[in-house]
């Protein structure tokens, strides 16, 4: 903010202090922004138990998808050491042939 003394040919009133409890029209927040705003999490005091049922249906789950990570692991691994034991992708002067 400037006053008088701040400029040479000032003809106007010093600003007033904004107030601060009603934002200006223009800094109305959009929808994206309202969505995207950090909020606290409001602890509710609700707890899940899971039953016997769920529970080992939860480990089956988590042990199958371990199985399927570690198999494409795998199938990733033999499928590398093919292409570089074949000498794909190397020229044919390093090929030995």
């Amino acid at each position: 903010m400037l006053d008088k003394g701040q400029i040479k040919d000032w003809d106007g009133e010093p600003e007033k202090p904004a107030d601060a409890a009603t934002p200006p029209p223009e800094a109305r927040k959009d929808i994206g922004a309202m969505i995207m705003e950090a909020r606290e999490a409001l602890p509710t005091g609700e707890r899940v138990t899971l039953t016997p049922e769920q529970a080992a249906a939860r480990k089956r789950r988590g042990q199958w998808l371990a199985l399927a990570l570690f198999a494409f692991v795998i199938v990733v691994f033999v499928l590398t050491m093919n292409k570089v034991g074949s000498g794909m992708g190397l020229p044919e002067v390093y090929k030995g042939g």
